[in-house]
């Protein structure tokens, strides 16, 4: 068992470190972790966590409505892809109490260097080509990505404060904070400040009134002030706002809005009562081919999370997806009541990422692929919060 738990580790170590340069390899061995990991699970019938209920019911809700209502066959290799990957947060609780502390403080030390080659990446497609690129992904990936790297930095600053390079890791967060908000998307940047304002609270609970307090403020007021005036984004908003058009502000959630309730209208109409329960099936990223005529303008229901929760997995999805972040809320307050813990601070900036991601999925859907690392750091959370 020594054997396949030293596995799982580095196996989990090595998907944390290429999840910030190749999606395949990123994948390659969460595949070879998962089965591992729940095999340990079962074979030592170890504890699970918090999220387990939610997550697992999540999965099956969406699962079973696709394979009621789901008429694209593409859509289900995305499905398929959740479904597995999100086993990286049960996978974990098949390491040892010893080996998931050491994964965290790894995981903390690698963030630094792997943030600097997506950042250095990021600026050099914006400088050459005017575009925002990581290794793969979107710009909201970026966010997610730089997420842990940043609070890192901040643990090292504020939590290893004898460390003769402390002022270069305020620098190097200053910097993965504006390559974050470069691309300017405000679901990362709330969740970026979210995360900020839960880690300035631990650092008050152990500093109390200080300037290090201040010094994450100034993060904040820092990365604001140089994208804000550079960003196109802002200007378009300014415009969009100004002509009092909310769809184009919001990024046609309100048009997606209106497409879903005509769902919902119509399925009242004919007493389609299943699908008020578990929904009309999982689209991510791709047209819908099973909407009524009429709302093909709905190329995927990514509103905002609680109506996309409901229109994805009907009631019970939305249940389990108020769960997962009523839980996420139980599990800060603990890591932030245990200030006198000798891993408050790796907990604190573990959990401060994973409010990144969190924040993120309030306006879109509760899936991308980095969300098996956020899986990961949620369940090391938890077991380092276990004496």
């Amino acid at each position: 068992m020594e054997r396949l738990k030293s596995f799982l580790f580095y196996t989990l170590l090595l998907a944390f470190a290429f999840s910030f340069i190749s999606i395949t390899l990123f994948e390659f061995f969460l595949i070879l972790a998962i089965p591992v990991g729940v095999f340990l699970i079962i074979k030592e019938k170890s504890k699970v966590g918090i999220f387990s209920i939610p997550l697992i019911g999540h999965l099956s809700v969406i699962t079973l409505s696709s394979a009621l209502f789901l008429k694209v066959k593409e859509q289900w290799v995305r499905l398929l892809e959740q479904d597995f990957f999100s086993l990286s947060y049960f996978a974990t609780f098949g390491l040892d109490r010893e080996r998931a502390i050491r994964l965290a403080e790894y995981a903390i030390l690698l963030s630094l260097p792997l943030g600097l080659l997506v950042s250095a990446k990021v600026l050099y497609t914006y400088f050459s080509a005017g575009d925002f690129k990581a290794f793969w992904g979107g710009n909201f990936i970026i966010g997610n990505l730089l997420a842990l790297p940043f609070f890192s930095t901040l643990y090292l600053f504020f939590f290893k404060s004898n460390s003769k390079f402390r002022f270069l890791y305020l620098l190097l967060g200053l910097l993965f904070l504006l390559v974050a908000f470069l691309p300017f998307q405000r679901s990362v940047i709330l969740g970026f400040i979210a995360g900020i304002f839960l880690f300035a609270i631990g650092v008050y609970k152990v500093f109390g009134i200080s300037k290090k307090v201040f010094l994450i403020l100034a993060l904040i007021f820092l990365g604001f002030a140089v994208t804000i005036p550079n960003s196109p984004k802002v200007k378009i908003w300014i415009k969009t706002l100004s002509r009092g058009d909310i769809n184009s502000f919001s990024s046609s959630r309100v048009v997606i809005a209106k497409g879903a309730c005509e769902l919902v209208q119509k399925a009242w109409q004919e007493k389609d009562y299943t699908k008020f329960l578990i929904g009309w099936g999982y689209g991510p990223q791709k047209q819908y081919k099973n909407l009524p005529p009429g709302l093909q303008f709905i190329n995927e229901y990514e509103s905002f999370l609680p109506l996309t929760a409901f229109i994805n997995g009907g009631i019970l999805n939305l249940i389990f997806i108020t769960w997962f972040y009523i839980a996420a809320v139980y599990l800060t307050y603990r890591v932030l009541k245990r200030k006198d813990s000798p891993l408050f601070g790796i907990k604190l900036t573990l959990t401060s990422a994973v409010w990144v991601n969190l924040i993120y999925h309030l306006f879109t859907l509760f899936w991308v692929p980095i969300n098996a690392i956020f899986y990961i750091l949620l369940a090391l959370v938890e077991k380092m919060e276990r004496n």
